[in-house]
């Protein structure tokens, strides 16, 4: 009975979709055309036209209140989570923590609806997921997993050019992380999420019980909290959540991210005197400047978009190709009053609209501040108030 009940609860929110050729229009598949359409819709419900970017971006981005996405990605649209759910029930292979994951589901349908359901499904069995999303993957057949390793491959190239004067284990563990990646379903294989789930009791008539003791697998005994597992789950995730969008969204939202967790070790090895009166040049408000971690984070934040903006513009100026499938995606764009370089800035704000207006606007913006283009494509005119050149 509670099958058929599984089963049903599937269908009547999803219906499969049948396999179609995916044709093109110019450069770009008629997938990419849909996801870049619905990607700006979200995005101008997202930000407030009734502010003045060059005024006030952070009002800008976030007082609505509605950021879209974080560093390293976002929730699963509910059409998502409904389609790997449903992806993951249909799949061949029957396995005990697959069994665990429909019986929290049905508890869990006692209670709340059905789409609470699926995002508590998703919270508590991210492994899982990562299990449908990686089955079969594999950069000849999967071209977001080659677009993806492209920009990791290029990144940790820089990074490593950048950390020449280092003995870094950060470099060499990226470097590992990228070729395992490669392959990255070797990391959600049956037998380790049995192992993974081994523990944990789930009773489909008690859903209080259930959320206990998956809130204390995930404290004391999940292997995808830290190290190589985390960061191969986070990475899938992203992957899955990333396909067909434009390489905007991957440089300001994964090449961000691969810079903060880097300067985050190299400034705070530097000389802190040094350090110190080059951070002076920022003039950076005095409630700022008289925190050393204010002041650290400043620097951090500034180099990481420093350097992930001129890795998307480098990107841009390697091939005409890629230069036309930019203009392409600007002109689908501009009917929204976006672009590329706009979506760039807004994705990157974004992530920290938590932090508060003063706290964005004067340390994690600091990039944006300095950037012609920030302004250039806001028509704004170019003024900077500070001298970036001494960071």
């Amino acid at each position: 009975m509670w099958t058929v009940l599984w089963a049903a609860l599937l269908c009547a929110v999803w219906v499969g979709s049948t396999e179609a050729q995916i044709a093109f229009k110019g450069h770009l598949s008629e997938l990419r055309i849909k996801e870049l359409n619905e990607l700006a819709l979200r995005l101008e419900h997202s930000i407030n036209p009734e502010k003045y970017a060059c005024d006030n971006y952070f009002d800008y981005v976030c007082s609505r209140n509605r950021p879209l996405f974080s560093i390293m990605g976002h929730m699963p649209q509910m059409t998502d989570l409904i389609q790997l759910l449903t992806q993951l029930q249909n799949d061949p292979e029957q396995f005990e923590a697959k069994q665990k994951l429909i019986d929290f589901f049905i508890s869990c349908n006692t209670l709340k609806s059905l789409q609470d359901c699926y995002r508590e499904t998703f919270e508590y069995f991210k492994p899982l997921f990562g299990y449908i999303i990686t089955k079969d993957m594999n950069e000849a057949t999967s071209h977001e997993l080659h677009d993806f390793l492209k920009v990791l491959n290029r990144v940790t190239n820089r990074i490593k050019t950048m950390l020449s004067s280092y003995s870094s284990p950060m470099w060499n563990r990226l470097d590992t992380y990228k070729t395992k990646f490669k392959t990255p379903s070797i990391y959600f294989y049956v037998g380790d999420l049995n192992r993974e789930y081994a523990d944990l009791r789930i009773y489909r008539e008690s859903y209080e019980h259930n959320l206990r003791n998956l809130d204390l697998h995930r404290r004391r005994n999940s292997t995808y909290e830290f190290g190589v597992q985390r960061t191969m789950l986070d990475w899938s995730l992203y992957l899955h959540q990333s396909r067909n969008k434009p390489m905007s969204y991957y440089y300001a939202t994964f090449t961000v991210h691969l810079y903060m967790t880097v300067f985050n070790i190299t400034e705070r090895n530097r000389d802190f005197t040094r350090f110190r009166e080059q951070v002076e040049c920022l003039n950076l408000p005095q409630y700022v400047n008289v925190l050393d971690e204010a002041r650290m984070l400043a620097v951090i934040y500034l180099q990481s978009f420093r350097h992930a903006w001129k890795d998307y513009n480098d990107w841009l100026a390697m091939d005409p190709v890629q230069q036309q499938i930019d203009d392409q995606e600007n002109t689908i764009l501009r009917a929204y009053q976006l672009s590329n370089k706009r979506l760039f800035f807004t994705l990157y704000a974004q992530n920290f609209c938590e932090f508060g207006k003063e706290l964005a606007e004067h340390v994690f913006y600091l990039g944006l501040k300095e950037s012609p283009d920030f302004f250039m494509s806001y028509s704004c005119g170019y003024q900077r108030e500070t001298d970036m050149r001494c960071i």
